[in-house]
């Protein structure tokens, strides 16, 4: 494929670097609001979107418009995601995005889920969690933390509110606080407590490195291909959770 990369930073880099490994073309680098306009369909097939939340829903309009497919790893633009879903709509494009790209991180998500359904038949336990990130992060919490909270809340029936900011009173028994920790130059890591008097359940992912997020992102981006429609990062993970055992997975290269 002819990759399009959106966002030259440290994540942009490796996305190039894994993306020329496993075969593919980088047609375009946007490191600036002018190299944009040098993507087009016709030396694009998909463009792959880490740029900052104040630019990335300018740059699905424009992509949108021009019939290039897009992956989109920025976070903090959820708040308009019935905007972006009728740009994708009315321009007939496909469009994938997640908070987190990393197969480590889907999985957390998934063991999360469980934990929190057993968590719900379990009322001794209280529940908190924690997410640390380089010093270079420019949003707080960040989008996987938010969708854990998600997780949470929709699966433990007696919590209904996170709690992100400073606390200075005594947290509700309804509230979960997740807070966050900036600080480090390669720090990922999400820990998420299930608490009891007699015990403590921790649940942690912890990221060595950018590669996995790269590597998951570049993936997406094969399996989205010349697809059309809206879909999320659990839309391309069933093909890797679903797959029979006794077919080779079309991700394993």
């Amino acid at each position: 494929m002819n990759i399009a990369i959106i966002g030259y930073g440290k994540m942009g880099k490796e996305i190039e670097r894994i993306a020329l490994e496993r075969g593919h073309k980088i047609s375009v680098i946007v490191d600036n609001d002018k190299d944009i306009d040098r993507i087009n369909s016709k030396n694009t097939d998909i463009a792959i979107e880490f740029s900052v939340p104040q630019t990335v829903i300018k740059n699905i309009k424009i992509l949108s418009k021009k019939k290039v497919n897009i992956i989109v790893g920025t976070t903090g633009w959820y708040g308009k995601l019935s905007q972006v879903k009728k740009i994708v709509k009315d321009n007939k494009i496909g469009f994938l995005w997640s908070s987190n790209f990393s197969i480590g991180v889907n999985l957390f998500f998934r063991i999360t889920e469980q934990v929190a359904k057993l968590i719900n038949q379990s009322e001794e336990y209280d529940i908190w969690a924690q997410e640390i990130h380089h010093n270079n992060k420019i949003d707080s919490p960040s989008g996987t933390a938010k969708t854990l909270e998600n997780i949470l809340i929709e699966n433990i029936d007696r919590k209904t509110k996170i709690v992100e900011e400073k606390l200075d009173r005594k947290i509700k028994s309804n509230e979960i606080h997740f807070s966050s920790t900036r600080g480090g130059l390669v720090n990922f890591g999400h820990t998420i407590g299930f608490d009891s008097e007699a015990d403590c359940i921790k649940i942690e992912h912890h990221a060595r490195n950018r590669n996995g997020y790269a590597l998951g992102a570049v993936k997406a981006a094969e399996w989205l291909g010349n697809k059309k429609g809206y879909f999320e990062m659990k839309d391309f993970l069933k093909v890797l959770f679903t797959r029979s055992n006794n077919q080779k997975s079309p991700l394993a290269r």
